[in-house]
């Protein structure tokens, strides 16, 4: 009967668990969450239930658009509903730049949470070793075999040791309140494993053509198409010549406007994939060489130590240029990884998308 009683407890432990959140899970749910979502739904609504209402009333209401108040023109009709189309493209590329805003920062974000806690366990690590020592050289010291000047250098290195794992405690509390701001609840779940960050899906040769589609880009370009109509309404209602070339002169500064969001946009990202290139190499180094060497020098001073070739103070110098080294690597690796989600999330085809929906019918059953 017990033996069934702590099936039945495990069995409930593990259904209760909450599974690792990924990281596509987790931009996933953050967009969903995003009440600016809501709001372009209802903007884009209006903006398409205005341009089908422009074909199909005969005279344009009182205040709208400043147009005159009188029967429209089959002509301006159609260029009117042509520039609520045009309005409602703006609003569709707004809401996709607020997408991958979105993706972002929370991938910034959920990045920041699995390093730093990398890093505190680290630090936990070396802190459990430098009790070991602190209890070692207590001993030793009561023995009187250690000198006075040992026993405080070692009670200072777990001192140092307890700081710096309390500085990251913080820091992991701090990136999950910031993570739990774009999924919600789910930020308090343990976080799955890193995605492969080994390659971008941005070629340097091709950025020209791949970042048309980058949101800013995109977000100037309807600008553009917009003011474009904007003339085409202008037109066809028979405005002054003046007061169509202002209009033609706001979209010719809507297409310089993108054209130098498009080249800023290239140099950033040709940036971005220079410095990511180097924090990769950075980091090849720390996992190939630097972090094995710290090991390997630490175990070498403590053989010496144990030998009578080393004081404790050399060993405890070792001890902590090892742990050094670790967090460095982490760090870097942590940059690496940043850098790598700037880059891979700046066009909206790379987002996660939605789970398919199951269909009334499934619910129901």
């Amino acid at each position: 009967m017990l033996a069934s009683c702590a099936t039945v407890a495990l069995a409930g432990a593990a259904i209760a668990a909450p599974a690792p959140l990924t990281l596509a899970e987790a931009q996933r749910l953050a967009i969903e969450r995003s009440r600016q979502m809501v709001a372009y739904d209802s903007a884009l609504t209006a903006a398409r239930g205005m341009a089908v209402a422009a074909t199909q009333l005969p005279e344009l209401k009182a205040g709208a658009r400043d147009l005159p108040q009188q029967p429209l023109r089959p002509e301006t009709r159609q260029a009117l509903a042509e520039r609520y189309a045009r309005e409602a493209d703006l609003v569709a590329a707004q809401k996709v730049a607020t997408r991958v805003d979105i993706a972002r920062e929370t991938a910034r974000a959920w990045f920041e949470c699995h390093y730093v806690e990398q890093m505190t366990r680290v630090a936990a690590d070396q802190l459990k070793f430098a009790q070991v020592e602190v209890d070692g050289a207590e001993h030793m010291y009561g023995a009187g075999r250690l000198t006075q000047a040992d026993l405080y250098a070692t009670r200072s290195m777990l001192v140092l040791f307890e700081d710096k794992w309390s500085e990251l405690e913080h820091r992991g509390r701090a990136a999950r309140i910031a993570l739990k701001r774009w999924v919600g609840d789910a930020g308090d779940a343990p976080l799955a494993a890193l995605p492969s960050m080994d390659r971008i899906l941005l070629r340097p040769a091709a950025l020209e053509g791949d970042l048309v589609r980058h949101p800013q880009v995109a977000l100037l370009e309807k600008q553009e198409r917009l003011a474009a109509s904007d003339v085409r309404v202008g037109q066809a209602d028979r405005q002054s010549p003046p007061e169509i070339a202002a209009t033609l002169a706001k979209q010719e500064e809507a297409r310089a406007a993108r054209d130098e969001k498009l080249r800023a946009e290239v140099a950033e990202m040709r940036i971005l994939i220079d410095e990511w290139q180097h924090l990769r190499d950075r980091l090849d180094r720390y996992a190939r060489q630097l972090v094995s060497l710290a090991r390997e020098r630490t175990l070498a001073t403590l053989a010496a130590y144990r030998g009578g070739k080393a004081t404790l103070t050399e060993l405890l110098a070792a001890r902590r240029a090892e742990t050094e080294t670790q967090m460095q690597g982490v760090e870097t690796e942590r940059e690496a990884a940043r850098m790598w989600a700037r880059i891979n999330f700046a066009l909206p085809d790379r987002l996660p998308t939605a789970p398919p929906q199951a269909s009334a019918a499934e619910g129901a059953r």
